[in-house]
């Protein structure tokens, strides 16, 4: 993103600041825990767990080859769905229990934002479902000749957009608007509970690639990749890598007007 916006970014730990996020992750990990007073302390503390969980859980039915992958479910796009959504739950729970009227309200926001894009979402992911056949994330995949990225174009840049709404990476960050708010519903969390959600975050966009190389960009399919699911492993991470790279251009090249 510093090279994006052409400054300098971290270049004090390690060659090009590369030891940079491991020095976050030590301080973060070794800060105090600390619950407000009057919260409510079951939903405030299980609030970070279930943000990182809703994502992790995705990977249980992405393909990553032609053989290797969690559960091979016969409705994993309707799974995806389902589980991101859990996403939601967790901001719920952290603006409801922490006992603070901004993180309350900034709930609201957030979780009215995440579901109105969910819809388009979820729409936009019937495409390949309907072009394919099937629910099932590897049928998908070997039913993309050619990928579906060039059979539905406009749903595909649908998807893309809307994916980046689901994340909360700008242009779309109103969920946490460093430049104008307190950090929303995350303001009283601290040390792990607070990287846990910045974590989330991280892995929800490089899911989202995974699903968009998945649905459009034809998964692991490749020249040989079926005899070599080596291959098609690579092939796979040299899409999500692009994808990935498109979403993080434009969170650090796109302003965000503020409603006012």
């Amino acid at each position: 993103i510093s090279r994006i916006q052409d400054r300098i970014g971290p270049k004090r730990v390690g060659p090009f600041g590369l030891f940079q996020p491991f020095a976050d992750m030590v301080k973060i990990f070794i800060k105090e825990h600390i619950t407000p007073r009057g919260a409510d302390w079951l939903p405030y503390n299980l609030a970070p767990v279930l943000a990182v969980a809703a994502v992790l859980m995705v990977w249980a039915v992405i393909p990553f080859t032609v053989t290797f992958f969690g559960v091979d479910l016969n409705v994993g796009v309707l799974f995806i769905i389902a589980v991101g959504s859990l996403g939601e739950m967790g901001i719920i729970l952290a603006g409801w229990g922490s006992n603070n009227k901004y993180a309350l309200l900034a709930m609201f926001r957030s979780v009215a934002q995440l579901i109105s894009y969910e819809i388009p979402l979820v729409l936009s992911s019937l495409v390949p479902v309907m072009l394919a056949g099937s629910l099932n994330l590897n049928d998908i995949v070997k039913a993309q000749q050619p990928w579906f990225i060039v059979t539905a174009p406009a749903t595909a840049i649908i998807f893309f957009i809307v994916s980046l709404a689901e994340i909360g990476r700008a242009p779309f960050d109103l969920a946490e608007a460093e430049s104008e708010i307190v950090s929303g519903f995350n303001i009283e969390y601290s040390g792990l509970k607070f990287g846990m959600f910045y974590v989330a975050e991280f892995l929800h966009t490089f899911t989202v690639a995974l699903i968009f190389a998945t649905l459009f960009l034809g998964g692991w399919r490749g020249p040989g990749a079926e005899q070599y699911p080596i291959l098609g492993f690579i092939y796979y991470f040299i899409k999500v890598g692009v994808v990935y790279f498109l979403l993080m251009l434009v969170d650090g090249t796109l302003p965000r007007l503020r409603i006012d």
